[in-house]
């Protein structure tokens, strides 16, 4: 069974793999520009959706790899392929050979494929560091990095549309709501080898700090949007309780 993620009237297949957190991030799009009176055409909303499902979809399959030298082969099959240069054998399976040449194909009518490359190499390397580290410091900056580069890549596209405040707001929601993804999947992601930091009490705890003084942080945009406020709520509730409460009883 696949997931179909709707698009205004266009609609994506996105896989029955797909984590089911992604699913949400292109209708969480639509209400955050619209809090901002940023109008998200289609096409915009499309094109984010492809970045989307290509992060999971690279992440996900980088995941099940548990030798490193096969984790850094696997990455620069990725690039290859985002430079058009991907071959079938390279271990790039089909669904991620189909989100590469859309998300080349975006980045190109955008004209950002070199900084798309750039982040992209950024992105893995941090991964490979958050994957391998055993300090909680290193961990929780590499959590704060990969959150910050997703958000760039998500400007590059939307920066005819954009304006400095939503800029401003994204770059400070990216960091909360990439340590809530940490916090919320530590254990699963150490039972499954897919980091080598323990899942302690303090990792933890310090995730959790992390997490609230930057959620602080977005308060002065909430302020006198209601809308927002409630959007936050919502899914501050959604990311850390009800996500984790459905996965512990699908097991």
């Amino acid at each position: 069974m696949h997931n179909t993620v709707i698009v205004d009237d266009s609609w994506i297949v996105s896989g029955s793999s797909v984590r089911r957190e992604y699913l949400k991030l292109p209708g969480d799009l639509a209400i955050l520009t619209s809090c901002f009176s940023i109008r998200l055409p289609s096409q915009l909303q499309r094109d984010a959706a492809v970045l989307a499902f290509s992060i999971e979809c690279s992440d996900r399959l980088l995941d099940a790899i548990p030798q490193a030298d096969r984790r850094v082969q696997f990455g620069s099959a990725i690039l290859s392929h985002l430079e058009g240069g991907g071959r079938s054998d390279d271990g790039v399976t089909v669904e991620l050979m189909g989100w590469l040449a859309q998300l080349r194909e975006v980045a190109e009518r955008h004209g950002v494929s070199d900084q798309f490359r750039e982040i992209v190499h950024e992105l893995l390397s941090n991964s490979e560091q958050m994957r391998t580290t055993q300090s909680h410091a290193r961990f929780v900056g590499c959590a704060v990095k990969e959150g910050r580069l997703m958000v760039e890549m998500l400007l590059l596209i939307l920066v005819d549309i954009s304006t400095p405040q939503f800029e401003s707001f994204m770059r400070k929601l990216s960091e909360p709501a990439n340590l809530g993804d940490k916090l919320r999947d530590a254990r699963r992601d150490y039972q499954c080898g897919e980091i080598a930091i323990q899942p302690t009490w303090k990792l933890r705890g310090r995730l959790a700090c992390e997490l609230f003084w930057r959620v602080l942080c977005l308060t002065r945009f909430c302020a006198r949007n209601a809308r927002l406020m409630i959007w936050g709520i919502r899914s501050m509730f959604t990311e850390l309780f009800w996500f984790r409460f459905s996965k512990s009883h699908s097991r």
